[in-house]
Protein backbone atom coordinates (compact mmCIF):
# COMPACT_ATOMS: atom_id res chain seq x y z
CA UNK A 1 0.00 0.00 0.00
CA UNK A 2 1.04 3.30 -1.19
CA UNK A 3 -0.39 6.66 0.84
CA UNK A 4 1.83 9.22 -0.65
CA UNK A 5 3.21 10.20 -4.34
CA UNK A 6 6.31 12.04 -2.79
CA UNK A 7 9.70 9.81 -3.58
CA UNK A 8 11.91 9.15 -0.63
CA UNK A 9 14.54 6.60 -2.58
CA UNK A 10 15.46 4.32 0.12
CA UNK A 11 15.52 6.36 2.91
CA UNK A 12 12.44 4.92 4.06
CA UNK A 13 13.48 1.41 4.63
CA UNK A 14 12.10 -1.53 2.58
CA UNK A 15 8.90 0.22 3.69
CA UNK A 16 9.26 3.63 2.60
CA UNK A 17 8.30 4.83 5.64
CA UNK A 18 8.08 8.57 5.79
CA UNK A 19 8.90 8.60 9.73
CA UNK A 20 12.39 6.62 8.33
CA UNK A 21 13.18 9.70 5.90
CA UNK A 22 12.00 12.33 8.56
CA UNK A 23 14.54 11.36 10.70
CA UNK A 24 17.40 12.00 8.67
CA UNK A 25 16.55 15.50 7.84
CA UNK A 26 18.06 15.97 4.24
CA UNK A 27 17.58 13.43 1.88
CA UNK A 28 19.01 13.08 -1.58
CA UNK A 29 16.10 12.26 -4.19
CA UNK A 30 15.57 12.92 -8.29
CA UNK A 31 12.73 15.80 -8.56
CA UNK A 32 11.89 18.02 -10.82
CA UNK A 33 13.91 21.98 -10.48
CA UNK A 34 10.80 24.72 -10.36
CA UNK A 35 11.68 28.39 -9.70
CA UNK A 36 9.57 30.68 -7.19
CA UNK A 37 8.52 33.33 -8.80
CA UNK A 38 8.38 35.21 -5.33
CA UNK A 39 11.35 33.68 -3.40
CA UNK A 40 13.30 32.90 -6.19
CA UNK A 41 14.24 29.54 -4.11
CA UNK A 42 13.86 25.83 -5.90
CA UNK A 43 11.57 24.23 -5.13
CA UNK A 44 9.78 20.68 -6.79
CA UNK A 45 6.08 21.86 -6.05
CA UNK A 46 4.33 23.68 -8.25
CA UNK A 47 3.78 26.13 -4.85
CA UNK A 48 7.20 27.12 -3.14
CA UNK A 49 7.55 25.13 -0.06
CA UNK A 50 9.99 26.94 1.34
CA UNK A 51 9.58 29.04 4.73
CA UNK A 52 8.49 32.81 4.56
CA UNK A 53 10.79 34.80 6.78
CA UNK A 54 10.19 37.30 9.59
CA UNK A 55 11.49 40.58 9.84
CA UNK A 56 15.34 38.95 11.07
CA UNK A 57 15.23 36.81 8.06
CA UNK A 58 14.13 33.36 10.25
CA UNK A 59 12.02 30.92 8.76
CA UNK A 60 8.55 30.39 9.82
CA UNK A 61 7.78 27.27 10.95
CA UNK A 62 3.88 26.08 9.41
CA UNK A 63 4.33 29.42 7.04
CA UNK A 64 5.53 28.80 3.59
CA UNK A 65 6.04 31.37 1.21
CA UNK A 66 3.21 29.71 -1.40
CA UNK A 67 4.33 31.72 -4.60
CA UNK A 68 3.99 29.64 -7.66
CA UNK A 69 6.82 27.96 -9.57
CA UNK A 70 8.29 27.47 -12.83
CA UNK A 71 10.16 24.66 -14.33
CA UNK A 72 13.47 25.44 -14.99
CA UNK A 73 15.08 24.62 -18.93
CA UNK A 74 16.19 20.90 -18.75
CA UNK A 75 19.69 20.53 -19.85
CA UNK A 76 19.02 17.47 -21.64
CA UNK A 77 16.80 16.07 -23.66
CA UNK A 78 16.64 12.99 -21.19
CA UNK A 79 13.45 10.59 -20.97
CA UNK A 80 12.81 12.09 -17.42
CA UNK A 81 13.70 15.92 -16.55
CA UNK A 82 14.73 15.69 -12.95
CA UNK A 83 17.77 15.90 -10.87
CA UNK A 84 18.93 14.42 -7.88
CA UNK A 85 18.80 17.10 -5.11
CA UNK A 86 18.62 17.90 -1.58
CA UNK A 87 15.42 18.22 0.61
CA UNK A 88 14.80 18.80 4.13
CA UNK A 89 11.78 16.47 4.79
CA UNK A 90 11.82 17.22 8.38
CA UNK A 91 11.65 20.73 7.97
CA UNK A 92 8.97 20.00 4.92
CA UNK A 93 6.54 17.60 6.88
CA UNK A 94 6.39 19.56 9.94
CA UNK A 95 5.27 22.76 7.83
CA UNK A 96 2.51 20.38 6.56
CA UNK A 97 1.57 19.30 9.75
CA UNK A 98 1.68 22.49 10.87
CA UNK A 99 -0.83 23.53 7.92
CA UNK A 100 -2.95 20.97 8.23
CA UNK A 101 -3.71 21.81 11.96
CA UNK A 102 -3.10 17.90 13.21
CA UNK A 103 -1.22 17.06 16.28
CA UNK A 104 0.85 14.14 14.81
CA UNK A 105 1.49 11.90 11.88
CA UNK A 106 -0.28 8.60 11.89
CA UNK A 107 2.19 5.77 12.47
CA UNK A 108 2.95 4.69 9.08
CA UNK A 109 3.07 7.04 6.06
CA UNK A 110 4.09 4.83 2.84
CA UNK A 111 5.66 6.85 0.12
CA UNK A 112 7.38 5.97 -3.00
CA UNK A 113 10.68 4.84 -4.09
CA UNK A 114 10.78 7.15 -7.18
CA UNK A 115 8.73 9.34 -9.26
CA UNK A 116 8.02 8.02 -13.01
CA UNK A 117 6.38 11.04 -14.52
CA UNK A 118 8.50 12.87 -16.91
CA UNK A 119 8.46 16.17 -15.30
CA UNK A 120 8.87 13.91 -11.91
CA UNK A 121 6.62 16.69 -10.29
CA UNK A 122 5.55 14.96 -6.90
CA UNK A 123 2.15 15.43 -5.42
CA UNK A 124 1.46 17.86 -2.10
CA UNK A 125 3.02 15.89 0.86
CA UNK A 126 0.26 16.77 2.64
CA UNK A 127 -2.35 14.37 0.66
CA UNK A 128 -0.61 11.34 1.82
CA UNK A 129 -0.40 12.07 5.03
CA UNK A 130 -4.37 12.68 5.30
CA UNK A 131 -5.01 9.48 3.03
CA UNK A 132 -2.51 7.69 5.64
CA UNK A 133 -4.90 9.02 8.46
CA UNK A 134 -8.15 7.54 7.09
CA UNK A 135 -6.09 3.91 5.80
CA UNK A 136 -6.56 4.91 2.15
CA UNK A 137 -4.11 3.42 -0.65
CA UNK A 138 -3.33 6.00 -3.50
CA UNK A 139 -3.21 4.85 -7.21
CA UNK A 140 -0.17 6.52 -9.52
CA UNK A 141 -2.79 8.84 -11.00
CA UNK A 142 -3.66 10.64 -7.68
CA UNK A 143 -6.60 8.81 -7.26
CA UNK A 144 -8.50 5.98 -4.45
CA UNK A 145 -10.24 3.17 -6.28
CA UNK A 146 -12.38 -0.05 -5.52
CA UNK A 147 -12.46 -2.70 -7.71
CA UNK A 148 -15.34 -4.94 -7.88
CA UNK A 149 -16.64 -7.18 -10.52
CA UNK A 150 -19.23 -6.12 -13.34
CA UNK A 151 -22.69 -7.57 -12.95
CA UNK A 152 -25.32 -6.52 -15.38
CA UNK A 153 -28.89 -5.78 -14.54
CA UNK A 154 -31.77 -3.66 -15.57
CA UNK A 155 -34.28 -3.94 -12.78
CA UNK A 156 -34.30 -4.11 -9.15
CA UNK A 157 -36.74 -3.43 -6.01
CA UNK A 158 -35.68 -0.93 -3.61
CA UNK A 159 -35.41 -4.00 -0.92
CA UNK A 160 -32.97 -5.50 -2.77
CA UNK A 161 -30.34 -2.34 -2.79
CA UNK A 162 -30.89 -1.56 0.62
CA UNK A 163 -32.47 1.95 0.04
CA UNK A 164 -35.72 3.38 0.88
CA UNK A 165 -38.10 4.40 -2.18
CA UNK A 166 -38.94 7.76 -0.90
CA UNK A 167 -35.02 8.09 -1.42
CA UNK A 168 -35.41 6.67 -4.63
CA UNK A 169 -38.16 9.10 -5.24
CA UNK A 170 -35.97 11.80 -5.05
CA UNK A 171 -33.62 10.57 -7.59
CA UNK A 172 -35.91 10.27 -10.22
CA UNK A 173 -37.39 7.04 -9.63
CA UNK A 174 -40.86 8.14 -9.23
CA UNK A 175 -42.92 5.11 -11.42
CA UNK A 176 -42.15 1.65 -11.56
CA UNK A 177 -41.73 -0.19 -14.52
CA UNK A 178 -45.49 -0.67 -14.93
CA UNK A 179 -45.68 3.33 -14.95
CA UNK A 180 -47.43 3.20 -11.48
CA UNK A 181 -46.13 5.91 -8.74
CA UNK A 182 -43.67 4.78 -6.50
CA UNK A 183 -45.47 3.94 -3.10
CA UNK A 184 -43.57 0.82 -1.95
CA UNK A 185 -40.55 -1.10 -1.12
CA UNK A 186 -41.01 -4.31 -3.39
CA UNK A 187 -41.76 -2.30 -6.84
CA UNK A 188 -39.85 -3.17 -9.29
CA UNK A 189 -38.55 -0.15 -11.35
CA UNK A 190 -36.13 0.18 -14.48
CA UNK A 191 -32.36 0.66 -13.96
CA UNK A 192 -31.54 4.26 -15.34
CA UNK A 193 -28.51 3.62 -17.74
CA UNK A 194 -26.24 5.67 -16.02
CA UNK A 195 -26.86 3.83 -12.21
CA UNK A 196 -24.73 1.90 -10.33
CA UNK A 197 -25.44 -0.45 -7.60
CA UNK A 198 -22.14 -0.45 -5.23
CA UNK A 199 -20.88 -3.79 -3.62
CA UNK A 200 -21.85 -3.33 -0.09
CA UNK A 201 -17.81 -4.26 0.85
CA UNK A 202 -16.91 -1.04 -0.87
CA UNK A 203 -19.48 1.01 1.73
CA UNK A 204 -17.20 1.68 4.22
CA UNK A 205 -13.88 2.31 1.69
CA UNK A 206 -16.18 4.80 -0.38
CA UNK A 207 -16.98 6.55 3.18
CA UNK A 208 -13.78 6.57 4.50
CA UNK A 209 -12.93 8.47 0.78
CA UNK A 210 -15.72 10.71 1.12
CA UNK A 211 -13.78 12.02 4.85
CA UNK A 212 -10.64 12.15 2.99
CA UNK A 213 -11.60 14.58 0.74
CA UNK A 214 -13.84 17.09 2.80
CA UNK A 215 -10.51 16.79 5.17
CA UNK A 216 -8.58 17.98 2.09
CA UNK A 217 -11.12 20.64 1.45
CA UNK A 218 -11.35 21.76 4.94
CA UNK A 219 -7.62 21.62 5.83
CA UNK A 220 -5.81 21.63 2.87
CA UNK A 221 -7.53 23.49 0.01
CA UNK A 222 -9.57 26.20 2.83
CA UNK A 223 -12.53 25.37 1.78
CA UNK A 224 -16.02 24.16 2.67
CA UNK A 225 -16.32 20.47 2.99
CA UNK A 226 -18.54 18.63 0.05
CA UNK A 227 -20.11 14.90 1.28
CA UNK A 228 -20.72 15.34 4.77
CA UNK A 229 -21.14 11.95 4.79
CA UNK A 230 -21.46 10.43 7.96
CA UNK A 231 -22.38 6.79 7.22
CA UNK A 232 -22.96 5.11 3.59
CA UNK A 233 -26.08 5.81 3.07
CA UNK A 234 -25.48 8.71 2.60
CA UNK A 235 -23.04 8.52 -0.39
CA UNK A 236 -26.63 7.63 -2.19
CA UNK A 237 -26.96 9.73 -4.97
CA UNK A 238 -23.43 11.37 -5.22
CA UNK A 239 -21.54 10.88 -8.67
CA UNK A 240 -19.06 8.17 -9.39
CA UNK A 241 -16.60 7.74 -11.82
CA UNK A 242 -15.88 3.99 -13.61
CA UNK A 243 -12.49 2.88 -15.37
CA UNK A 244 -12.09 -0.58 -16.51
CA UNK A 245 -8.51 -1.76 -16.76
CA UNK A 246 -5.89 -0.92 -19.83
CA UNK A 247 -8.21 2.10 -20.98
CA UNK A 248 -8.27 5.82 -20.66
CA UNK A 249 -11.52 6.68 -20.49
CA UNK A 250 -14.10 7.27 -17.31
CA UNK A 251 -17.72 6.82 -17.32
CA UNK A 252 -19.71 9.06 -14.97
CA UNK A 253 -22.01 7.25 -12.83
CA UNK A 254 -24.28 7.53 -9.75
CA UNK A 255 -24.64 5.49 -6.65
CA UNK A 256 -28.50 4.75 -5.91
CA UNK A 257 -27.96 1.70 -3.44
CA UNK A 258 -25.64 -1.30 -2.56
CA UNK A 259 -25.66 -5.33 -3.16
CA UNK A 260 -24.82 -8.24 -0.46
CA UNK A 261 -22.04 -9.38 -2.90
CA UNK A 262 -18.97 -8.30 -3.89
CA UNK A 263 -19.94 -7.21 -7.82
CA UNK A 264 -21.12 -3.96 -9.12
CA UNK A 265 -24.28 -3.86 -10.85
CA UNK A 266 -25.18 -1.23 -13.65
CA UNK A 267 -26.87 -1.34 -16.93
CA UNK A 268 -25.30 -3.50 -19.61
CA UNK A 269 -25.14 -0.31 -21.91
CA UNK A 270 -22.98 0.95 -18.86
CA UNK A 271 -20.68 -2.04 -18.67
CA UNK A 272 -20.09 -1.77 -22.28
CA UNK A 273 -19.35 2.06 -22.44
CA UNK A 274 -16.44 1.27 -20.11
CA UNK A 275 -15.32 -1.29 -23.22
CA UNK A 276 -15.56 -4.14 -21.63
CA UNK A 277 -17.76 -7.34 -21.74
CA UNK A 278 -20.90 -7.55 -19.84
CA UNK A 279 -20.27 -10.19 -17.24
CA UNK A 280 -17.07 -11.03 -15.03
CA UNK A 281 -14.43 -8.78 -15.64
CA UNK A 282 -13.03 -6.65 -12.83
CA UNK A 283 -13.38 -2.94 -13.12
CA UNK A 284 -12.47 0.00 -10.82
CA UNK A 285 -15.02 3.15 -9.17
CA UNK A 286 -13.81 6.07 -7.82
CA UNK A 287 -15.45 9.37 -6.29
CA UNK A 288 -16.05 11.54 -9.00
CA UNK A 289 -14.59 14.49 -6.38
CA UNK A 290 -11.62 12.69 -5.76
CA UNK A 291 -10.96 12.70 -9.63
CA UNK A 292 -11.68 16.24 -10.12
CA UNK A 293 -8.99 17.32 -7.08
CA UNK A 294 -6.75 14.80 -7.43
CA UNK A 295 -5.89 13.24 -10.95
CA UNK A 296 -3.56 14.68 -12.68
CA UNK A 297 -1.65 14.12 -15.95
CA UNK A 298 2.33 15.13 -14.71
CA UNK A 299 2.18 12.39 -12.55
CA UNK A 300 1.26 9.59 -14.55
CA UNK A 301 4.32 7.32 -15.41
CA UNK A 302 6.26 8.63 -18.39
CA UNK A 303 6.89 4.64 -19.41
CA UNK A 304 4.86 3.09 -22.17
CA UNK A 305 1.54 2.41 -20.75
CA UNK A 306 1.70 4.98 -18.09
CA UNK A 307 -1.48 6.89 -19.49
CA UNK A 308 -3.17 3.59 -19.21
CA UNK A 309 -5.77 3.13 -16.25
CA UNK A 310 -6.18 6.94 -16.11
CA UNK A 311 -9.25 8.96 -16.51
CA UNK A 312 -7.75 11.21 -19.37
CA UNK A 313 -11.76 11.52 -20.82
CA UNK A 314 -14.82 11.20 -18.97
CA UNK A 315 -18.03 9.88 -20.62
CA UNK A 316 -20.89 12.46 -19.66
CA UNK A 317 -23.63 10.82 -21.35
CA UNK A 318 -24.19 7.72 -22.56
CA UNK A 319 -24.96 7.18 -26.23
CA UNK A 320 -25.90 3.58 -27.04
CA UNK A 321 -24.67 3.71 -30.86
CA UNK A 322 -20.82 4.29 -29.66
CA UNK A 323 -20.91 1.04 -27.44
CA UNK A 324 -19.30 -2.21 -28.49
CA UNK A 325 -21.89 -4.62 -30.48
CA UNK A 326 -22.13 -7.22 -28.02
CA UNK A 327 -24.15 -4.81 -25.61
CA UNK A 328 -26.45 -4.43 -28.48
CA UNK A 329 -27.30 -8.32 -28.83
CA UNK A 330 -28.53 -7.77 -25.28
CA UNK A 331 -32.59 -9.67 -24.87
CA UNK A 332 -34.93 -7.03 -24.31
CA UNK A 333 -37.86 -8.72 -24.63
CA UNK A 334 -40.90 -9.98 -22.05
CA UNK A 335 -41.58 -13.06 -23.43
CA UNK A 336 -40.60 -15.18 -26.85
CA UNK A 337 -43.65 -16.35 -29.26
CA UNK A 338 -43.97 -19.83 -29.89
CA UNK A 339 -42.51 -20.06 -33.27
CA UNK A 340 -39.25 -19.34 -31.83
CA UNK A 341 -39.51 -22.14 -29.76
CA UNK A 342 -40.01 -23.93 -32.63
CA UNK A 343 -37.87 -22.61 -34.79
CA UNK A 344 -35.16 -24.00 -32.44
CA UNK A 345 -36.01 -27.43 -32.85
CA UNK A 346 -33.78 -27.42 -35.91
CA UNK A 347 -31.02 -25.01 -34.77
CA UNK A 348 -30.94 -22.44 -37.29
CA UNK A 349 -28.20 -19.66 -37.47
CA UNK A 350 -29.04 -16.67 -34.62
CA UNK A 351 -29.10 -14.56 -37.73
CA UNK A 352 -31.76 -16.53 -39.65
CA UNK A 353 -34.68 -15.55 -36.80
CA UNK A 354 -33.05 -12.39 -35.52
CA UNK A 355 -36.20 -10.92 -37.12
CA UNK A 356 -38.77 -12.64 -34.51
CA UNK A 357 -36.26 -11.33 -31.66
CA UNK A 358 -36.57 -7.53 -29.66
CA UNK A 359 -32.55 -7.11 -28.77
CA UNK A 360 -30.95 -3.56 -28.23
CA UNK A 361 -29.54 -3.06 -32.04
CA UNK A 362 -33.20 -3.11 -33.63
CA UNK A 363 -34.19 0.16 -30.76
CA UNK A 364 -31.28 1.92 -31.81
CA UNK A 365 -32.77 5.77 -32.74
CA UNK A 366 -35.19 5.94 -30.21
CA UNK A 367 -35.80 6.16 -26.89
CA UNK A 368 -36.55 2.20 -26.51
CA UNK A 369 -32.56 2.15 -26.73
CA UNK A 370 -31.93 2.96 -23.18
CA UNK A 371 -35.69 2.61 -21.82
CA UNK A 372 -38.14 -0.61 -21.65
CA UNK A 373 -36.40 -3.08 -21.43
CA UNK A 374 -38.05 -6.56 -20.32
CA UNK A 375 -37.08 -9.46 -18.78
CA UNK A 376 -38.50 -13.25 -18.61
CA UNK A 377 -38.05 -13.91 -15.21
CA UNK A 378 -38.49 -12.28 -11.85
CA UNK A 379 -36.47 -13.74 -8.65
CA UNK A 380 -36.16 -12.64 -4.61
CA UNK A 381 -33.07 -11.03 -4.79
CA UNK A 382 -30.33 -9.92 -7.43
CA UNK A 383 -27.53 -10.68 -5.53
CA UNK A 384 -28.71 -13.68 -3.65
CA UNK A 385 -26.14 -16.10 -5.72
CA UNK A 386 -22.50 -16.55 -4.99
CA UNK A 387 -21.29 -13.40 -2.89
CA UNK A 388 -17.89 -13.86 -4.44
CA UNK A 389 -16.96 -15.69 -7.44
CA UNK A 390 -15.42 -19.02 -7.67
CA UNK A 391 -12.36 -18.04 -8.55
CA UNK A 392 -11.71 -16.44 -5.51
CA UNK A 393 -13.29 -19.48 -3.01
CA UNK A 394 -11.15 -21.66 -4.92
CA UNK A 395 -8.05 -21.43 -3.74
CA UNK A 396 -5.43 -23.86 -5.46
CA UNK A 397 -4.90 -23.53 -9.50
CA UNK A 398 -5.94 -27.07 -9.72
CA UNK A 399 -9.45 -26.38 -7.67
CA UNK A 400 -10.33 -23.69 -10.32
CA UNK A 401 -9.09 -25.44 -13.16
CA UNK A 402 -11.29 -29.02 -11.63
CA UNK A 403 -14.25 -26.44 -11.32
CA UNK A 404 -14.12 -25.23 -15.12
CA UNK A 405 -13.37 -28.74 -16.41
CA UNK A 406 -16.32 -30.09 -14.55
CA UNK A 407 -18.82 -27.63 -15.49
CA UNK A 408 -17.49 -28.68 -18.90
CA UNK A 409 -18.63 -32.06 -18.32
CA UNK A 410 -22.24 -31.24 -17.18
CA UNK A 411 -22.97 -28.90 -20.44
CA UNK A 412 -23.57 -31.41 -23.73
CA UNK A 413 -22.33 -28.11 -25.84
CA UNK A 414 -19.02 -28.18 -24.48
CA UNK A 415 -16.20 -30.61 -25.51
CA UNK A 416 -14.19 -30.56 -22.77
CA UNK A 417 -10.72 -31.86 -24.38
CA UNK A 418 -10.95 -28.47 -26.60
CA UNK A 419 -11.10 -26.90 -23.66
CA UNK A 420 -8.37 -28.06 -21.86
CA UNK A 421 -6.22 -27.56 -24.96
CA UNK A 422 -7.09 -24.29 -25.26
CA UNK A 423 -6.38 -23.62 -21.54
CA UNK A 424 -3.18 -24.81 -21.70
CA UNK A 425 -2.27 -22.98 -25.11
CA UNK A 426 -3.81 -19.73 -23.92
CA UNK A 427 -2.69 -19.44 -20.47
CA UNK A 428 -0.17 -22.09 -18.97
CA UNK A 429 2.30 -22.41 -22.33
CA UNK A 430 2.42 -18.19 -22.65
CA UNK A 431 2.85 -17.78 -18.60
CA UNK A 432 5.39 -20.79 -18.83
CA UNK A 433 7.53 -18.69 -21.54
CA UNK A 434 7.52 -15.59 -20.50
CA UNK A 435 8.70 -16.60 -16.76
CA UNK A 436 11.28 -18.31 -18.17
CA UNK A 437 12.37 -15.19 -20.47
CA UNK A 438 11.79 -13.63 -17.09
CA UNK A 439 14.32 -15.72 -15.21
CA UNK A 440 16.84 -15.13 -17.55
CA UNK A 441 16.97 -11.33 -17.62
CA UNK A 442 16.37 -10.51 -14.63
CA UNK A 443 17.86 -8.58 -11.95
CA UNK A 444 19.58 -8.99 -8.59
CA UNK A 445 18.70 -7.42 -5.81
CA UNK A 446 20.80 -6.45 -2.20
CA UNK A 447 18.93 -7.32 0.96
CA UNK A 448 20.35 -4.97 2.88
CA UNK A 449 19.89 -1.82 1.11
CA UNK A 450 17.61 -2.79 -1.97
CA UNK A 451 19.96 -1.24 -4.70
CA UNK A 452 19.25 -3.45 -8.04
CA UNK A 453 22.14 -4.95 -10.68
CA UNK A 454 21.39 -5.80 -14.24
CA UNK A 455 24.43 -8.05 -13.80
CA UNK A 456 25.97 -9.89 -10.76
CA UNK A 457 28.94 -8.06 -9.52
CA UNK A 458 32.40 -10.11 -9.32
CA UNK A 459 32.66 -9.86 -5.68
CA UNK A 460 29.63 -11.55 -5.15
CA UNK A 461 27.79 -8.73 -2.68
CA UNK A 462 26.38 -5.31 -3.19
CA UNK A 463 28.93 -2.51 -4.26
CA UNK A 464 27.49 0.63 -3.65
CA UNK A 465 29.02 3.12 -1.37
CA UNK A 466 27.88 2.78 2.26
CA UNK A 467 25.33 5.52 3.69
CA UNK A 468 25.56 6.69 6.84
CA UNK A 469 23.40 9.11 8.91
CA UNK A 470 24.97 11.65 11.27
CA UNK A 471 25.96 15.00 10.75
CA UNK A 472 27.79 17.04 7.68
CA UNK A 473 27.63 15.59 4.38
CA UNK A 474 26.48 11.95 5.77
CA UNK A 475 23.34 13.25 6.75
CA UNK A 476 22.51 13.82 3.08
CA UNK A 477 23.31 10.45 2.44
CA UNK A 478 26.78 11.10 1.10
CA UNK A 479 29.37 8.34 1.82
CA UNK A 480 31.83 9.00 4.34
CA UNK A 481 35.53 9.89 2.40
CA UNK A 482 37.50 6.60 4.13
CA UNK A 483 35.03 4.77 1.58
CA UNK A 484 33.01 1.11 2.80
CA UNK A 485 30.62 -0.82 0.79
CA UNK A 486 27.35 -2.14 1.31
CA UNK A 487 28.15 -5.55 1.43
CA UNK A 488 24.91 -6.88 1.91
CA UNK A 489 23.42 -10.45 -0.11
CA UNK A 490 21.93 -10.29 -2.84
CA UNK A 491 19.22 -12.00 -4.28
CA UNK A 492 17.07 -13.18 -7.36
CA UNK A 493 13.90 -11.41 -8.18
CA UNK A 494 12.58 -14.39 -10.09
CA UNK A 495 12.71 -17.10 -8.15
CA UNK A 496 12.49 -20.66 -9.49
CA UNK A 497 8.90 -21.45 -7.85
CA UNK A 498 7.70 -18.48 -9.58
CA UNK A 499 8.77 -20.19 -13.10
CA UNK A 500 7.33 -23.99 -11.86
CA UNK A 501 4.32 -22.56 -10.83
CA UNK A 502 1.87 -23.96 -13.58
CA UNK A 503 3.30 -26.27 -14.74
CA UNK A 504 2.42 -29.50 -12.11
CA UNK A 505 -1.26 -28.01 -12.62
CA UNK A 506 -0.48 -28.06 -16.26
CA UNK A 507 0.34 -31.77 -16.40
CA UNK A 508 -2.86 -32.34 -14.21
CA UNK A 509 -4.77 -31.30 -16.80
CA UNK A 510 -3.40 -33.07 -19.67
CA UNK A 511 -3.47 -35.98 -17.99
CA UNK A 512 -6.96 -36.07 -16.81
CA UNK A 513 -8.72 -34.34 -19.29
CA UNK A 514 -6.41 -34.88 -22.43
CA UNK A 515 -5.28 -32.33 -24.92
CA UNK A 516 -4.02 -32.49 -28.57
CA UNK A 517 -1.05 -34.09 -29.35
CA UNK A 518 0.40 -30.63 -30.87
CA UNK A 519 -0.14 -29.04 -27.66
CA UNK A 520 1.04 -32.16 -25.27
CA UNK A 521 5.01 -31.68 -27.07
CA UNK A 522 4.91 -28.20 -26.83
CA UNK A 523 4.14 -28.52 -23.24
CA UNK A 524 6.46 -31.04 -22.21
CA UNK A 525 9.25 -29.18 -24.31
CA UNK A 526 8.88 -26.54 -22.15
CA UNK A 527 8.63 -28.30 -19.29
CA UNK A 528 12.10 -30.18 -19.61
CA UNK A 529 13.63 -26.71 -20.61
CA UNK A 530 12.64 -25.42 -17.01
CA UNK A 531 13.92 -28.83 -15.82
CA UNK A 532 16.85 -28.24 -18.01
CA UNK A 533 17.39 -24.66 -16.50
CA UNK A 534 17.27 -25.71 -12.45
CA UNK A 535 18.85 -28.89 -12.23
CA UNK A 536 22.38 -30.26 -13.15
CA UNK A 537 22.01 -32.56 -16.46
CA UNK A 538 26.10 -33.90 -15.56
CA UNK A 539 25.06 -34.42 -11.66
CA UNK A 540 22.02 -37.06 -10.97
CA UNK A 541 21.23 -38.24 -7.84
CA UNK A 542 21.14 -42.07 -7.20
CA UNK A 543 20.13 -44.64 -4.48
CA UNK A 544 21.05 -47.86 -3.58
CA UNK A 545 18.32 -49.52 -5.59
CA UNK A 546 19.76 -48.16 -8.98
CA UNK A 547 22.57 -50.02 -8.67
CA UNK A 548 20.70 -53.51 -8.00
Amino acid sequence: MTHSLFPIELNGGNQRLLNNAIDKRTIRVQLGRRTCNVCGKESPYLRCHHRAVDAHGEGKAGETCGGTTTANPSKSNAYRRGEVQSVRMDEMVEDARIRLGIDRLPAQVKCMKKLNSRDQTPEAIEKGILRAKHGLPVFRDGTVRYDMSDVPTTHFTPREIGVPWKTLHGLGYTHDYRGAPLEDDEQMLELFPQDFIVAKGAADFLLSTANYIDELLVRFYNMEPYYNADKADDLVGHLICALAPHTSGGVLSRIIGWADCSGGYAHPLFHAAKRRNCDGDEDAIMLLMDGLLNFSRDILPANRGGQMDAPLVLTTRLNPTEVDKEALNVDSAWFYERDFYEATLNQPHPKDIQDRMDFVERRLGSVAAVRGYGYTHDCHAIDQGPALSAYKTLETMIDKMNGQLALGHRLRGVNVRQVASSVVRSHFLPDLRGNLNAYGRQKVRCLKCAHSYRRMPISGSCIQPKKETGRGLSRMGVAKAEGGLCNGNLALTVSEGAVRKYIEVMRFVMDHYGVDLYTRQNAEWLASSADSLFNNDRAKQLSLSDFL
